[in-house]
């Protein structure tokens, strides 16, 4: 039982990081502290065991429910990541279009190509 609330604790905590507006500097270290509090929690996995009393079992429950909302979370963040990535490379090619705006202008225009010989 002590294993399986150390587990929601650790899932609370977890959700906790995820809640807070995160920019690229804090989201790479909430990513750290998650991974080591998964590691942490993988751990204690190991630790419960059945039979469970109905107490074990609510707090199961509740321990589900929150690896759902962590999921979910988790999720956002994923999605905001590849946004910014999708971002930076669009960012690139109008930084290149910029420098050289008639690098990719056809140069067939006006002419006449015959495609038989």
């Amino acid at each position: 039982m002590e294993s399986l609330n150390k587990y929601i604790k650790k899932t609370k905590i977890m959700l906790q990081l995820l809640a807070q507006p995160l920019n690229n500097d804090q989201r790479e270290k909430a990513i750290n502290k998650i991974n080591q509090l998964i590691a942490d929690r993988e751990a204690l996995t190991k630790d419960i065991k059945a039979p469970f009393s109905s107490e074990e079992r609510e707090l199961g429950k509740q321990a589900i429910e929150l690896d759902q909302q962590f999921n979910q979370e988790l999720q956002k963040v994923f999605q905001d990541i590849k946004k910014d990535m999708r971002n930076a490379k669009k960012q690139s090619r109008s930084n290149h279009s910029y420098l050289n705006p008639y690098k990719n202008v056809a140069s067939y225009d006006g002419r006449f190509l015959d495609s038989k010989k």
